[in-house]
């Protein structure tokens, strides 16, 4: 498939998600979602500000407005690290779980594919617990910042 029938594709699955969601569909939102969608994060709101800059006409005002209603509507998730600042990642559709690594030198997140606590959860779900659900970060010293000491 074309780069440009890959967009294509992208933004129609976009539009798709807003209309699910019964959210309007405009320039903002399509691009924040096409960030976040493309691009796996998790991202501050400045940083998708940043990364809005070269495409679209949008104020930070308006990429905190956005994040906060798809944050409402269940599109995206927040997340915390501990260090005072709200991350974005957009929820996938599937089942997809993962946790997140973060270097306290250079502040860079890495997406960590394993969790080991999936089994701990069945294990509550069946002591009859609902809606069980956990978030667990992981923080350290990436390698370019240990060459760097």
């Amino acid at each position: 498939m074309k780069a440009n029938d890959l967009l294509k594709k992208l933004e129609l699955n976009i539009i798709q998600s807003l209309q699910k969601k019964n959210l309007r569909i405009t320039k903002p939102r399509k691009a924040i979602l096409c960030i976040l969608r493309q691009n796996h994060g998790p991202f501050s709101a400045e940083e998708i500000h940043q990364k809005l800059e070269n495409t679209s006409n949008c104020d930070l005002a308006t990429v905190y407005r956005c994040l906060k209603k798809f944050t409402d509507k269940d599109l995206i998730k927040k997340c915390h690290f501990g260090d005072g600042c709200i991350r974005y990642e957009y929820k996938e559709l599937s089942t997809h779980h993962h946790h997140h690594i973060l270097c306290r030198q250079c502040q860079r997140i890495e997406p960590i594919e394993y969790c080991f606590l999936a089994e701990m959860e069945r294990m509550l779900t069946d002591k009859g617990y609902k809606n069980v659900e956990h978030s667990l970060e992981f923080f350290g010293v990436c390698q370019d910042c240990q060459k760097k000491q």
